[in-house]
């Protein structure tokens, strides 16, 4: 990754990311976890994902690393594991976007091309392949003169062609993007350079030509061995294991998926595993060994029944256990497998006709718009009708318009009054219902004023943004019990807790669109994350609750009004 290091974020941005609250995280995040290096942070976020949290913290640490150290990349790829560890795609998606807007105003040699790649791996990943097409698309639009980001787009359109059996091309590809990282001995750079030997060789086991494949396995052990790199090194026994399987060397391609199977386990890479069961069932039946097969080709199916990958080594699977389970007269067995086959036969055959799809939805609007042509003549017909639904329709019309006219004057003035408000004046803009009278707060003075002291530290360091905020968390924080921390609040805040952190994060929202132009580029859903919320519905009726207004409304009439304020300084 040490190329990507280089590319830095506008100073603009980068003073609107540390504007982010991390005091969420200063209870857990020290300086001994930031002091280490980014591949250290990485290593223990894998090491701890079976606990959610430590590897949350992680992640964490990780992105405020990249904040202080301002390296771009390093802040991507810890949004990205926020994303796996939250399984919440959106958190790294939304992220991308929002760079991908900014750069796309003033590209340079690096973004927003960067982006697009990184998220064209990040689709690969999760075998998206339409949307990784999508992203390759937007580079060809733009003009790369960066051999190492070319180097990247040629490894992902190689594995986009391979996908669809343009071997051929795939293969050419491949070989530009090898030939570079080879010439410059940039294996070790990243992880797509590191992954470009095993797609090659894949490409030639592919094409049957297992000569250059043997020969490119061979190198790729090599650079692996140098590397130290036991993962990578693990898929080199899988590519060596399909060239035996190929040549009909059975008992030797068992022994050598047997051997990859722990490192593609350690790499969560279920996909590939179930191609390895699947496989490795397969040789078993080869060399008649029926009981081993069955036991590999049931691994196969339990991956399919746990994680829904859907692949082609399954239809073999399937059909071996639907044999298997008719030989033994269980028929329920046998229609359950005959069943998944019509499932997996109907899910490729959905893949493969989803452009006939869209070929025949635009076939399907020519012959709405003819019908829609022939009643409107049909309604020209008759006259007297079409003048009663005319005058009706222009009624109502005008009355509409009233209606938009009168709402936008109502929606202008609540945007003035609340540009003109300060900081926590939002109860003014949305007035609370009328306080009824409160039984005395059964607490002690101390306890009532360490709390509300609390509270003011708390508001004062924005701490509400963060995302995974609820009550007891801030009680623990402050040292205190969740019922007195509500009751204080009830009493002294005039609300429950839940509305009195909506209206902070909304309020901190006004601010940062007033005063940040970027926040005013964001999507929703990024502004929704950026503030605390989990969904970008759940800000907007907050958004309204406290301000009356669209936070879409709200940021397309600050731009009107920083438009205007330009033109007139002009």
């Amino acid at each position: 990754m040490s190329f990507f290091s280089r590319f830095l974020l506008t100073i603009t941005f980068l003073f609107l990311l540390n504007q982010h609250n991390f005091s969420q995280h200063n209870t857990v995040i020290t300086d001994s976890i930031t002091s280490k290096s980014f591949e250290e942070l990485e290593n223990l976020f894998y090491e701890s994902k079976p606990d959610t949290l430590k590897a949350i913290m992680y992640a964490n640490a990780k992105y405020y690393k990249a904040l202080k150290e301002k390296d771009t990349m390093q802040i991507l790829w810890s949004k990205y594991y926020l994303a796996d560890i939250k399984n919440n795609d959106s958190i790294y998606l939304n992220f991308c976007d929002s760079l991908i807007k900014i750069y796309s105003v003033k590209p340079n040699k690096n973004f927003p091309t960067a982006i697009h790649l990184h998220k064209a791996r990040f689709f690969y990943h999760r075998n998206k392949k339409s949307l990784i097409l999508n992203e390759l698309n937007q580079i060809n639009n733009l003009n790369i003169n960066n051999d190492s980001l070319n180097a990247i787009k040629n490894l992902y359109v190689g594995l986009s062609k391979f996908a669809i059996g343009k071997n051929h091309e795939a293969l050419n590809y491949l070989k530009k993007s090898y030939k570079y990282i080879n010439q410059k001995n940039q294996f070790n750079a990243n992880d797509d350079f590191s992954s470009v030997p095993l797609n090659l060789t894949a490409a030639y086991i592919e094409l049957k030509n297992y000569d250059s494949a043997l020969y490119y396995n061979r190198k790729t052990l090599d650079i692996y061995r140098k590397l130290k790199d036991s993962v990578s090194l693990g898929y080199t026994f899988y590519n060596q294991a399909s060239i035996y399987f190929d040549s009909g060397n059975h008992s030797s391609s068992i022994k050598s998926y047997k051997q990859s199977i722990p490192w593609i386990i350690e790499d969560e890479n279920y996909r590939i595993l179930c191609v390895v069961y699947s496989e490795v069932g397969k040789s078993y039946e080869l060399i008649e060994d029926l009981g081993n097969a069955l036991v590999y080709h049931l691994k196969s199916d339990s991956i399919y029944n746990q994680k829904k990958i859907k692949v082609k080594s399954l239809k073999y699977t399937l059909s071996f256990l639907s044999k298997h389970y008719k030989k033994q007269n269980n028929l329920e067995k046998q229609l359950h497998y005959i069943n998944k086959l019509m499932e997996l036969k109907e899910f490729r055959l959905t893949e493969k006709n989803k452009i006939q799809q869209t070929l025949t939805d635009e076939f399907d609007i020519p012959n709405l718009l003819a019908e829609r042509k022939r009643i409107v003549e049909e309604l020209e017909a008759k006259s007297k009708r079409n003048k009663i639904i005319f005058t009706s329709l222009l009624a109502l019309l005008l009355a509409l318009i009233g209606y938009q006219i009168r709402k936008n004057n109502i929606y202008k003035k609540r945007f003035q009054t609340l540009i003109s408000k300060q900081k926590d004046n939002l109860k003014t803009i949305h007035p609370s219902t009328k306080e009824e009278s409160k039984p005395k707060l059964e607490l002690s003075e101390s306890i009532v004023a360490f709390i509300l002291e609390q509270l003011k530290k708390f508001e004062e360091s924005n701490e509400f943004i963060n995302i995974d905020l609820n009550l007891q968390y801030l009680a623990s924080k402050f040292d205190t019990n969740a019922s007195y921390l509500s009751k204080v609040i009830n009493y002294h805040k005039h609300t429950s807790f839940s509305n009195y952190i909506n209206k902070l994060r909304i309020e901190y929202c006004v601010e940062q669109l007033k005063n940040n132009e970027l926040w005013r580029r964001y999507t929703i859903k990024a502004i929704a994350n950026e503030v605390g919320f989990n969904k970008a519905e759940s800000f907007s009726k907050a958004f309204f609750k406290y301000t009356e207004l669209r936070p879409s409304y709200f940021i397309k009439e600050l731009k009107k009004t920083q438009t205007s304020n330009i033109s007139n300084e002009t």
